[in-house]
């Protein structure tokens, strides 16, 4: 009687075993069918038929608009600001006053500076003419602060020929004893030798050190009129007042003009500074106490690739269409390519400055405004291509597969010129309507 429930039990125990094992086959071969299904419908066949027409190769980028004519301006003269003539949004022309800083302690200098050079040329005229020099103003001694000399008279020429005259005590063995065709004797460092004067009692020592005298009272003079002209700003280009940077009554700092070598010391300063380039390599606004901005000969500062920027150079024809109206497209041209990298770094890809031309009107573009350019690299009229997709390889010389009448497919090499994102075209190995495979896997 028990023998019956046992058995029962161990039927049940066995139908739920097989239950599981047929699930787990049908899983199985499920997941094995479903691979396969998926890695079928990945891959896709085509044939393409090599045809003739025009291949245009391009190269695109993002950048900035920006002006050559942009300037900003600063005083080359600190001071407190007595006038600030212009605000954000007037129009200014080349030459105008924009602002002035307060000049009396510059018309003071400027004055003293005149009085020291009078003074000088006058003192010069007294060495001349062989009258005992003028003491600098406030020195009490000569100009270089030497002992002044007095011009030693000129032996006699009517001496007897028994009578030597007396060689001068620093005269060495090489200088002759005596004036000769109205030379005069000056010693420098104990050496006597011969110096021509238009009158023998003109000091040369003296002579030299008022010409110094009036040399450096006429650089002074010239530094003390820069800087009263530098109390005053003007505007280096015609333009937009962007930004002034004070008020009247506030204080401003004044500019040092350095150029590196070659700079003329106490030159006026550049016109204006565009601020270099930012990081990234995208043109940085210009900087100064009052910024202009002029949209007249309008330019674009993009980054290409290094692989891009290889296939341009200047001349080449562009389109740039502004960011926030993709509706306005302009035409340009590649001005230059820099051949230093930007936004480089570890793991980023090197990117290089482009600069391209604006051509046609730009009086309504501003300096700021984003825009993407398309650069023609490349261009063939009435060319054999076949799309890029059926190359492979890389350089000239690539491999496509071409399929005959017959469904047959063999390898062949070929050449190409022009190539696009879309086509390419090939200057050897392929004959119009030949039919070319492509294999493409879907996403």
């Amino acid at each position: 009687m028990k023998v019956l429930p046992r058995l029962h039990k161990a039927v049940l125990l066995n139908s739920a075993l097989g239950a599981v094992l047929i699930a787990a086959v049908g899983g199985a071969y499920a997941v094995v069918v479903s691979s396969d299904a998926s890695s079928a419908k990945h891959t896709d066949t085509r044939t393409a038929a090599v045809s003739t027409g025009k291949v245009q190769a391009t190269v695109t980028g993002a950048g900035l608009l920006t002006s050559p004519s942009d300037a900003g301006v600063n005083f080359t003269t600190g001071g407190q600001l007595t006038k600030v003539e212009v605000a954000p949004g007037d129009k200014v022309t080349k030459g105008q006053e924009l602002a002035k800083v307060d000049d009396t302690a510059a018309r003071q200098a400027l004055a003293q500076a005149k009085t020291s050079l009078v003074a000088a040329k006058a003192n010069l005229s007294k060495v001349q003419e062989g009258q005992p020099a003028s003491p600098p103003a406030g020195s009490g001694s000569n100009p270089s602060g030497a002992p002044s000399h007095s011009a030693s008279p000129a032996p006699s020429t009517s001496a007897s020929p028994s009578t030597k005259p007396s060689p001068s005590p620093s005269a060495s063995a090489s200088t002759p004893p005596g004036p000769i065709g109205g030379l005069g004797d000056l010693s420098v460092h104990n050496v006597s030798y011969a110096v021509p004067v238009a009158n023998p009692s003109v000091d040369p020592n003296l002579l030299v050190q008022a010409q110094a005298q009036v040399s450096q009272a006429q650089t002074a003079l010239d530094t003390a009129q820069r800087t009263l002209d530098g109390t005053v700003l003007t505007a280096p280009v015609d333009g937009t007042v962007a930004s002034v940077g004070a008020s009247v009554g506030q204080t401003v700092i004044g500019t040092t003009y350095t150029s590196g070598a070659g700079a003329v010391p106490g030159a006026p300063p550049a016109p204006g500074t565009t601020g270099g380039a930012a990081a990234g390599g995208t043109p940085a606004a210009p900087s100064g106490f009052i910024v202009l901005t002029n949209p007249t000969g309008m330019q674009v500062k993009a980054n290409v690739s290094e692989a891009d920027a290889l296939r341009l150079k200047p001349g080449q024809a562009a389109t740039v269409t502004l960011t926030a109206q993709s509706t306005t497209v302009l035409n340009a041209r590649v001005l230059s390519v820099g051949t230093l990298a930007v936004n480089g770094g570890t793991g980023a890809a090197a990117q290089y400055p482009v600069t391209l031309d604006i051509m046609g009107p730009t009086k309504d573009l501003h300096t700021g405004q984003g825009v993407s350019v398309q650069i023609v690299a490349g261009e063939a009229s009435d060319a054999l291509f076949v799309p890029t997709a059926a190359l492979s390889g890389t350089g000239n010389q690539r491999t496509v597969t071409v399929v005959a009448a017959d469904g047959t497919a063999h390898s062949a090499r070929v050449t190409v010129g022009v190539e696009s994102d879309t086509n390419t075209q090939i200057t050897s190995g392929l004959t119009q309507g030949q039919k070319v495979r492509i294999t493409t896997v879907a996403p």
